[in-house]
């Protein structure tokens, strides 16, 4: 066995070990060599920081890695992480961990995250024996939306650019490293993005991507709360875009958001942990 980087890796080899990881996943699922060059980019996935272990040449398992510079801290995502079946069992990702986390002290990297389904048990060892540590819990929804009463009084435009110091201070929390700001930035050219409009002052804001059917920011002025803006917000993507939606790893501590979302029809079919390892400062 052979464990190093993924420098140099073809993503059509990558995708063949994912898929095959995959495939008795707790919610099994295929992408295409496409679907994977998308969300390859849209996690900002470094492959010179990635790790693969390598059995006679071939690629068996992988940790996929994001990389970015967030408030000056550079982060480390981990985007994906996979040990094809008959492989499993053999403490691949701990020993993937063991190379690759010098590689990346030496970059001076200074946080890593991932997401892990809370129903596995055995991964979420894994990673604690690796050092991550729980950091919050996440839900994740889809469903069919409906809509009943909305505000007429409003304006709805297309954002002409994200003013993140004003829609910041909109949020209740933090979104994960796939709803960023900085992964949302890389995708504005294919994501519709609507601001709620009352006197020409921004009220609130949604971000879709048409891609996957899946919101990725939703947030509305505290001030301006309970004005039926959210509901607005989503029924003008409803008319454009049809009322199947999802959205992923909304902090299960914000009431106000999951209930929200329960009101017009999503479906809680995912729980998962975020997980973080910090590098000592010194």
């Amino acid at each position: 066995m052979e464990f190093n980087t993924l420098k140099g890796i073809e993503t059509k080899d990558i995708l063949h070990v994912f898929n095959e990881s995959f495939s008795d996943y707790f919610i099994p699922f295929q992408l295409t060599e496409e679907q994977l060059d998308s969300k390859m980019l849209a996690d900002k996935v470094n492959l010179n920081l990635s790790v693969g272990v390598f059995e006679n040449g071939n690629l068996i398992a992988f940790i996929l890695h994001g990389f970015d510079k967030i408030n000056s801290e550079k982060i480390i995502y981990n985007a994906g992480t996979g040990v094809i079946p008959k492989k499993r069992g053999s403490g691949f990702t701990k020993q993937m961990y063991h190379f690759i986390l010098p590689v990346l002290k030496e970059k001076r990297i200074n946080k890593l995250f991932l997401e892990v389904i809370a129903e596995n048990i055995q991964a979420i060892k894994s990673y604690e024996k690796s050092g991550y540590k729980i950091e919050r819990e996440l839900l994740c929804y889809k469903g069919e939306i409906s809509i009943s009463n909305i505000n007429n009084n409003l304006e709805i435009n297309k954002l002409q650019d994200y003013n993140w110091n004003l829609m910041q201070s909109f949020w209740d929390i933090s979104p994960t490293w796939q709803n960023s700001n900085n992964v949302v930035n890389e995708l504005r050219n294919t994501n519709i993005s609507l601001g709620a409009y009352i006197k020409n002052q921004l009220v609130g804001y949604i971000i879709y991507n048409p891609n996957n059917k899946r919101l990725q920011q939703i947030a509305i002025n505290k001030n301006f709360r309970q004005r039926k803006i959210a509901s607005t917000l989503m029924w003008k993507l409803i008319e454009e875009y049809g009322n199947t939606f999802s959205i992923i790893n909304v902090d299960k501590s914000s009431k106000s958001v999951n209930t929200f979302l329960t009101k017009i029809g999503f479906e809680k079919n995912l729980e998962q942990l975020e997980m973080k390892l910090q590098f000592d400062k010194n």
